[in-house]
C-alpha cells in the first residue's frame, strides 16, 4: 500500500467525526505524518451540522480548536478550479449521481497536490487518491 501524500485535504465529515471523538486516535496519527488543509466551505458545513443537525452546540468550542491544526483555504481562492472540479465530479466513476457538492474539496486537492481524507468515494476517476480513515491509519502505521 502506498503512503498518503504529505498534505491531506480533510472534508467536513472527518472534521465532524474528530470533534465528536470518533477519530481522535486517527487524527493524532495523521497529524504526526501529514499537513491537514480544508476549505472555508467545509468548515462552515461542519459547523452547521454540529450545531443544527446534531444539536451539539457544546462541541463548537472543540471544533474551533480543530482549526488550530487544519489550515483553512477560502473557497474564493479556488473559484477557477472549482468549475473544473464540478465537471469532473459529475462523471466520477463511483458516484455517477451527478453530485458536485464536494467540488471545493477536489479543487483544493488539485491545488495543494494532496490526497483527500474522506469517507466518501465520490472522488474516484478524478486523479486524486481518497483515503477512508481505516485505510489511512493502516497506511501510516
Amino acid at each position: 500500500m502506498r503512503k498518503p501524500s504529505a498534505t491531506l485535504v480533510v472534508d467536513a465529515a472527518v472534521q465532524i467525526a474528530a470533534v465528536r471523538g470518533k477519530r481522535t486516535k486517527a487524527l493524532r496519527l495523521v497529524l504526526g505524518n501529514c499537513v491537514l488543509v480544508t476549505t472555508s466551505r467545509a468548515v462552515e458545513e461542519a459547523a452547521k451540522v454540529i450545531e443544527f443537525k446534531l444539536g451539539r452546540r457544546d462541541l463548537l468550542g472543540a471544533f474551533g480548536q480543530l482549526g488550530a491544526v487544519i489550515d483553512v483555504v477560502d473557497v474564493q481562492e479556488l473559484q477557477q478550479s472549482i468549475v473544473l472540479a464540478r465537471e469532473f465530479l459529475q462523471y466520477a466513476v463511483n458516484s455517477r449521481n451527478g453530485l458536485t457538492s464536494d467540488d471545493h474539496i477536489l479543487a483544493l486537492a488539485w491545488r495543494a497536490e494532496a490526497d483527500i481524507w474522506s469517507p466518501g468515494r465520490d472522488f474516484a476517476g478524478t486523479g486524486v487518491a481518497n483515503w477512508s480513515t481505516p485505510n489511512l491509519v493502516r497506511a501510516l502505521a
